[in-house]
């Protein structure tokens, strides 16, 4: 029997070897293996083997224990599940054998999902389902999940767009009776500029006009007139429809579907600047010199009527001498003289952002691609857009200190030292801070068309910070303002109908709080799930146009490149693939500064002209995977069947 002192010198050498116990807290990682790794709160990123790594989902938040073993190799066990955010989700259905599972449309998730007999809901082998988690795999390892709806089957057409809607949680029905809590008297204490002639200019397609414009030639300048929907006129702060239409954050524009931030009833009708129709606006008039400069504003809240609806198309052939005549000429004239010196001086003073060709899908009746049409910036597009950009910043001026901004840090804090490296080694320049609005703007003008071993104009754009809503009046260094922000799109966009709150605010001398950086964050958080639902649809069905011209050959250029390999987007379609670097058959070094690939012989870098063959696609993953045949664009067309 144990005396006293040893059973207490027992306990102690079991708190010792507790003691000595390394735990920590962190979040999972998932891998497209079996394993996984855990990210610690210090920062350490810890093996998860693959036993563990079966008891929990990506993102579970953990408590391990830490083994060290040798002098660097670390690996974690699994104490105690703390949370995990995965709830719901979308995958296919799948039955191996007597098993039925769900394969999780999850990033980094590569396990199947067991659903028990009871929770199938008469799915059928390949259905595309959204699903809950009923059972977490902690600790057995064995999770289970239930079905809640069966989306549809991959063949149906539209199947694309309606699960993107279901994955990424953007449909809703609408409040009901939110009609009823529609404000009435619309056009109270408004002014009355429903003479003026103003002229919508939109794709002929469009429904839900958020501008119209009118322009008039004063001496050496312009009075520029620019109207904005006012959907606020009938939506009361913080109603049902308020919520809904701050939840969804914008319109989503699928190809062939929208999904509107509102209900089409006042996102295409009421709020809708449509010809002949008096509607709620705020308007944006202001004086534009002959040398594109602002020299005085005013913004109120006003009813309009619009003279006439004119599409891109025609406006362009007309400003571009193509047709003599059309509708309210004289606007149109003086519209593009005006916006044409506003374009100037933002070229000479601020920063322009470069156009590059968008693509546009056009799909056939069954809901895939018929053909894909390549869309260059017209001149009808280049008058919209100074128009917009003069009207957000005068709001911007109009806003001081606080409110809701657009804003844009430039390089990334960790990026900085590579930009003024890239800025000495390729230009020159030594004496500026491209960490200050100043410097930013001289380096990026320095690096236009400047001819250099590299791309530097692309591969300092790669450092950049992201474009983020602010509370704070903060630079835009993306275009060379010292603020800015938007309001010019509110029938589609929700922090627009803020910023028309809160000049709304001012000019009734009211007083509201201005967002909160939490709620804008939050509002950015929807905006992106709207942009990565699109993207991901989009994605989806260029899989589906490329299935016939697997093993063919297409000119590109590169648009992306990290250690791993690189992006090359196709020229007649603006597809994207990636192209490893273990398919090269040669061994290749990254630099991370200068953004290229090199071994001995041979170099990738951005913007360099390809010729790549369409090598292997999953729909089911909506991934591309190119490799390069030479690095000298060849003339083809990329069309199915040729």
């Amino acid at each position: 029997m144990l005396n006293n002192d040893s059973l207490s010198q027992l306990k102690q050498l079991k708190q010792d070897i507790e003691d000595s116990k390394e735990f920590a807290e962190g979040v999972v990682k998932g891998t497209q293996q079996k394993f996984g790794f855990v990210i610690l709160d210090d920062g350490r990123e810890v093996f998860l083997p693959p036993g563990e790594m079966e008891k929990v989902f990506p993102d579970d938040r953990i408590k391990v224990q830490i083994f060290t073993e040798g002098k660097k190799k670390t690996r974690a066990q699994l104490e105690q599940l703390l949370a995990s955010p995965l709830q719901d989700f979308c995958g296919r259905y799948v039955i191996k054998g007597k098993g039925h599972f769900v394969a999780p449309d999850l990033p980094r998730m590569s396990r199947w999902i067991f659903i028990p007999p009871a929770a199938r809901n008469g799915a059928e082998d390949g259905d595309l389902i959204h699903c809950k988690i009923s059972r977490h795999p902690y600790p057995q390892a064995k999770p289970q999940a239930k079905i809640l709806t069966i989306i549809g089957k991959a063949g149906q057409p539209g199947i694309e767009t309606d699960y993107m809607i279901s994955k990424f949680g953007l449909d809703a029905d609408w409040p009901q009776d939110w009609q009823q809590s529609l404000i009435q008297d619309v056009d109270t204490g408004r002014e009355d500029l429903s003479a003026l002639p103003l002229v919508t200019i939109d794709a002929a397609s469009t429904l839900d006009m958020d501008d119209a414009l009118y322009a008039i030639k004063r001496d050496d300048s312009w009075q520029l007139t620019i109207a904005i929907a006012d959907p606020t006129a009938f939506i009361s702060a913080d109603s049902a429809l308020d919520k809904e239409a701050r939840r969804r954050g914008t319109s989503t524009y699928f190809p062939g579907h929208v999904l509107p931030m509102l209900p089409g009833e006042l996102a295409n009708e009421r709020c809708s600047l449509l010809p002949n129709q008096r509607r709620p606006a705020l308007i944006c008039q202001m004086t534009v010199s002959g040398q594109g400069l602002i020299s005085e504003y005013r913004i109120v809240e006003a009813t309009v009527q619009s003279q006439a609806k004119l599409s891109y198309h025609q406006v362009a052939r007309f400003i571009d001498g193509e047709i003599d005549s059309i509708d309210c000429a004289d606007t149109v004239t003086a519209l593009a003289e005006a916006a044409q010196a506003l374009r100037q001086q933002r070229e000479s003073s601020h920063i322009v952002i470069e156009d590059r060709p968008e693509f546009r899908l056009i799909l056939n009746p069954q809901g895939k691609i018929d053909r894909i049409e390549k869309q260059l910036k017209s001149s009808a597009h280049i008058l919209v857009e100074e128009c917009m950009v003069a009207a957000n910043r005068c709001a911007a001026e109009m806003l001081g200190d606080k409110g809701l901004f657009n804003t844009h840090a430039g390089f990334r804090p960790e990026r900085l030292p590579d930009a003024k490296k890239l800025a000495e080694e390729q230009l020159g320049i030594t004496d500026i801070d491209v960490s200050e609005p100043a410097g930013y703007q001289q380096l990026m003008k320095a690096a236009t068309g400047k001819t250099t071993d590299i791309p530097v104009k692309s591969v300092l754009s790669r450092l950049l910070e992201r474009g983020r809503l602010s509370a704070l009046r903060l630079p835009h260094y993306g275009m060379g303002l010292p603020a800015y922000t938007s309001f010019t799109s509110p029938i589609r966009r929700y922090s627009d109908m803020l910023v028309h709150r809160l000049i709304k605010a001012q000019l009734q001398q009211q007083t509201i709080a201005s967002p909160d950086q939490h709620s804008l964050d939050k509002l950015q958080l929807s905006l992106d799930n709207s942009r990565q639902a699109r993207m991901q649809m989009e994605q989806w069905l260029k899989c589906q146009f490329l299935l016939p011209l697997q093993g063919s050959s297409a000119p590109g250029v590169i648009s992306q490149i990290n250690s791993r390999g690189f992006t090359v987007r196709l020229n007649d379609s603006g597809i994207e693939g990636f192209v490893e670097s273990r398919s090269l058959n040669k061994k290749f070094s990254f630099d991370p500064m200068r953004l290229k690939l090199k071994s001995d012989d041979q170099v990738f870098q951005l913007d360099m002209s390809v010729s790549v063959v369409i090598e292997t696609i999953d729909c089911d993953q909506r991934s591309i995977r190119f490799t390069v045949t030479d690095t000298v664009a060849a003339e083809s067309s990329l069309r199915p069947g040729s």
